[in-house]
């Protein structure tokens, strides 16, 4: 079962679990390799780390560019470094996905929010753009739980608008006058 990466903390610490999300970096040594997994589920990128000892290592590292869709089993680790409590040793690596770097837009740096509005598909990748639909996603929830609780029910509703499209504007008439005044 895979473990979104918002939930993995200390209490982890010793025990096997699967996540899956895109490298956002990735340090290439001979003999094991550094990953930054994100999942989109919080800010936090996972640092993963595969070594030689893993299965088909060499081919995998060869494959893993930034972007690239993985699946990574293995065992949450206290982490030696500063800055990060946990780590993941990878046991196995599935690719989802390859990513062409050469061609892909998105790399480490930042990048201008007119730059990002030609890659809509890929907005929800940054951290700006993922911060804005969480707190967006929040809001929602909030209001329709606040009215929800009051007893309120959601309806949609057609929209009447001046706007005529495909026709559409010959399907009814809607006016203020009585209809002996039309």
């Amino acid at each position: 079962m895979r473990t979104k990466i918002k939930d993995l903390n200390e209490s982890y610490i010793g025990k096997t679990v699967t996540i899956c999300g895109w490298t956002r970096s990735i340090r290439n040594q001979k003999t094991f390799s550094f990953l930054e997994i994100n999942d989109g589920s919080c800010f936090s990128s996972v640092q993963t780390i595969l070594d030689q000892e893993m299965p088909d290592f060499e081919e995998v590292k060869k494959q893993i560019t930034t972007h690239t869709s993985v699946c990574i089993e293995g065992e949450v680790k206290e982490s030696p470094a500063k800055g990060q409590a946990i780590e993941l040793v990878a046991k196995r690596v599935t690719i989802i996905g390859l990513c062409d770097a050469e061609s892909y837009p998105l790399q480490k740096k930042r990048h201008s929010f007119e730059f990002l509005r030609t890659i809509a598909h890929l907005r929800p990748r940054t951290n700006t753009q993922g911060a804005v639909i969480r707190v967006r996603g929040a809001l929602s929830f909030a209001s329709h739980k606040f009215f929800q609780e009051k007893g309120f029910v959601q309806i949609s509703t057609p929209i009447i608008t001046g706007s005529d499209c495909e026709g559409g504007g010959d399907l009814f008439q809607v006016t203020t006058l009585k209809k002996s005044q039309e």
